[in-house]
């Protein structure tokens, strides 16, 4: 994945902190301020990352932000896919396991809704507090002289 960010700070271990600008939900080119939807949805709109600086970059350029998609698809497979894929294994061995009606094996279902959750926020702290998500810095697209 890709992306267009700014470079804040060189950082002495041959990292760079930048700061990467959060599109819309929506994804439309228009005025959030006039938009129903973005107005819900976006809470923070600056995300600062520390990335490797391949490009030589300097603090305030304008650079290319590349993450590597293994770790990236396999945590959105976790956030994303577990809560659900776990809340159909869990009512399918309570509905061959259990005789019982339709709304308690609904509530094995939650359990498994839940317990898939547990996990995917578990998953995401991990990832924060390893730096599990690496982002390079691949190309300055437009030079600053400082910031």
């Amino acid at each position: 994945m890709e992306q267009i960010a700014v470079v804040k700070q060189i950082l002495s271990n041959g990292m760079a902190k930048v700061s990467v600008e959060r599109g819309t939900a929506c994804g439309a080119a228009h005025s959030c301020a006039d938009c129903a939807g973005c107005e819900h949805v976006i809470v923070q709109t600056e995300k600062v990352v520390t990335a490797f600086n391949d490009a030589s970059a300097n603090a305030g350029d304008v650079v290319r932000l590349r993450s590597e998609n293994a770790p990236f698809m396999k945590s959105a497979a976790i956030v994303y896919l577990l809560p659900l894929v776990l809340a159909l294994v869990v009512y399918g061995i309570a509905a061959a396991t259990l005789t019982l009606s339709e709304g308690p094996m609904m509530l094995f279902a939650l359990l498994g809704f839940v317990i898939g959750i547990f996990i995917a926020v578990a998953w995401d702290r991990h990832m924060k507090k390893t730096d599990g998500l690496r982002f390079h810095i691949v190309e300055v697209k437009k030079a600053c002289s400082g910031m």
